[in-house]
């Protein structure tokens, strides 16, 4: 339910994020370290910024536990720094689903599985996105 954000080396945290229902999952920043996401067991991902508190998107759409998320390897700070910057994120609901970091619109969803999904990468490109369940 809670993250906390350290300084390596330092003994209290720069930031606790709080808004997760339920347990967190995975924690990833993006390319450029200036956004965190997460994903928890209360069917939502959330956008962070060490800028402000409070999330700056809060992803819905899933209908079961979201267990694992992956940036794409685009903005700042990455390969393809005028890509637009994505967040996919895998789901217990057998979906992947393609969100617009910026907008939190969903942007697309991938639902060709019939299990669980449990892992979902980008190519360093950021063309093709690969996802795995049982």
């Amino acid at each position: 339910r809670v993250i906390f954000v350290c300084a390596l080396g330092e003994e209290r945290y720069l930031k606790r994020l709080e808004g997760h229902e339920d347990e967190v999952n995975a924690i990833k920043w993006d390319p450029s370290g200036t956004l965190l996401a997460s994903c928890s067991d209360d069917h939502t991902a959330k956008v962070w910024s060490m800028e402000r508190d409070g999330a700056l998107q809060d992803l819905r759409d899933h209908q079961k536990e979201i267990y694992t998320l992956k940036w794409s390897p685009a903005g700042r700070g990455s390969a393809n720094p005028t890509a637009p910057l994505l967040l996919a994120t895998a789901s217990f609901d057998a979906t992947v689903r393609l969100w617009d970091a910026r907008s939190g619109q969903c942007l697309h969803v991938l639902d060709r599985h019939s299990q669980p999904v449990y892992s979902v990468a980008f190519s360093a490109d950021g063309r093709h996105l690969a996802s795995g369940s049982f």
